[in-house]
């Protein structure tokens, strides 16, 4: 069936569970270093070249770099131990959430489409992170609902399609 291991299909059945990788912020990460080292050689640049950089400029530098490094950790923690995606037999449920946990449960018999995006900057520094888009004919709360910081969205993009055409196998057989 288009590529899809038998054991899949016989599994789909069984509660499946994600969680937002950390791989997904590498390329921030990266993004992140680069600022912080731009800022500390213009700093430098500017202290021994032109003699204008005083101790409070190295201070408040300190203290933005602190607060840009301070702000990736905090996004990272709460997108690791905060995001986890549930793929039962008839629904597909995002749970997030740290002090109010929500959970946003999407019916696969109402899943009209899916969209499964792996970006060239995921594939070389993010580690083949990628996302997919689940779009809903019924959802009013998330009629394009996005899995993010997903670790094989080939794997959970392949399991979807198949619990989405089992459900509609069995409800073919049930209506008719």
């Amino acid at each position: 069936m288009g590529g899809i291991d038998s054991t899949l299909l016989k599994s789909s059945v069984s509660p499946h569970e994600w969680t937002y990788s950390g791989k997904a912020m590498r390329a921030q990460c990266a993004l992140y270093w680069v600022i912080s080292i731009a800022v500390v050689v213009l700093m430098w640049f500017l202290n021994d070249k032109l003699g204008q950089a005083s101790m409070s400029a190295w201070i408040t530098t300190f203290v933005l770099l602190l607060v840009l490094w301070t702000h990736f950790f905090c996004v990272y923690f709460y997108r690791t131990w905060t995001i986890r995606y549930r793929l039962t037999e008839y629904q597909l449920d995002t749970i997030q959430g740290f002090f109010t946990k929500t959970t946003d449960t999407t019916e696969l018999l109402n899943i009209v489409d899916l969209r499964l995006v792996v970006t060239l900057w995921d594939r070389l520094l993010n580690g083949g992170v990628g996302k997919i888009v689940v779009f809903s004919s019924t959802d009013k709360t998330d009629p394009e609902l996005v899995l993010i910081g997903i670790e094989s969205p080939q794997e959970l993009f392949d399991l979807l399609n198949v619990a989405r055409a089992e459900v509609r196998k069995k409800r073919a057989l049930i209506s008719g």
